[in-house]
């Protein structure tokens, strides 16, 4: 993976421009500019409808008894198909359940569901704290039947919005409460200022030390824009970076007036590829809804003329 930087860079030398050295946080059109385009392609890429396995994550939490809806993760923006499990009963969610056949599960007068299913709800300004930082809900996960106790296990699995992962943790390293590294495919948030230890941070839930900072799971939202107070030069591009370049160089012949046709299609042929090579081909469900089953009625297998 290269950094926000490397990829900038390597599409100024293919356009032949001048490389600044420096982007993130610098005060100047150009810069700026440049940071535009990486952060327009980057966002194209998540918000196809691919599940880009770099993206792909994984979120498990405790029901409670008479709850039925949970926050999602900070980082949230689409799950993934039929990835969300009852770990307790080892069996899958059923959903996600449109409006009209939640109600029927929720209201109806005579209910047959046992099994779990969900729907997701949108995205609120419901404000809540955990320090040493503050996060907005990302939306909902609405389960029916509610949560019985406060021990059954469920796993979503959903897409991230981050496309981009902060800078590595490095040992013996000043920080201040808030900031964010990355550790072995995990991203931690700092619980306090000071000097980094030498114990790598390596756990993928809670929270433990460093050796001298006590470092916490970190599950929020990491953009790359102006908010994000943590965006560093030395920050991953989870995409490839010749896909980046690509796609910044039609990009920036759209925005000057030039013909750009060619190198957009060129960066569509590479984007289909770059997928396919994690992917198989794509299995067509042919229910009314996307995992929208019923207990009733009972229909036997069979053959039907169609």
């Amino acid at each position: 993976m290269a950094t926000i930087k490397e990829v900038i860079q390597q599409f100024c030398y293919r356009m032949n421009l001048p490389a600044p050295t420096a982007f993130v946080g610098v005060n100047s059109p150009t810069e700026q500019q440049y940071l535009t385009f990486f952060r327009t392609i980057g966002d194209n890429l998540r918000n196809r409808p691919f599940q880009w396995p770099q993206l792909k994550r994984g979120y498990t939490f405790n029901t409670q008894t008479g709850v039925r809806k949970y926050q999602l993760p900070g980082d949230f923006y689409r799950i993934l198909n039929s990835s969300q499990w009852d770990l307790t009963n080892q069996w899958p969610l059923r959903g996600p359940i449109s409006d009209y056949n939640f109600n029927v599960r929720e209201f109806a007068v005579v209910s047959l569901q046992t099994r779990k299913g969900f729907r997701l709800l949108g995205p609120t300004n419901y404000l809540y704290s955990t320090a040493p930082y503050s996060k907005r809900s990302q939306g909902w996960f609405e389960v029916d039947p509610a949560g019985q106790n406060n021990t059954d296990e469920l796993f979503l699995g959903y897409v991230s919005c981050n496309w981009t992962q902060p800078r590595d943790w490095v040992a013996s390293t000043v920080v201040a409460a808030g900031d964010i590294r990355s550790g072995d495919g995990y991203v931690y948030v700092a619980d306090s200022g000071g000097t980094t230890g030498t114990t790598r941070p390596n756990w993928s839930t809670g929270s433990a030390s460093d050796g001298l900072i006590n470092w916490s799971i970190y599950h929020e939202a990491y953009l790359v824009e102006a908010s994000n107070t943590n965006l560093n030069d030395n920050d991953l591009c989870l995409f490839d970076t010749d896909i980046m370049v690509s796609g910044m160089v039609w990009l920036y012949l759209q925005m000057k007036k030039f013909e750009y046709l060619q190198e957009r299609q060129d960066w569509e042929n590479q984007v289909k590829s770059a997928y396919s090579r994690f992917n198989g081909p794509t299995r067509i469900n042919m229910a009314d809804e996307l995992g929208d089953y019923y207990e009733w009625p009972n229909v036997p297998p069979g053959s039907w003329g169609v």
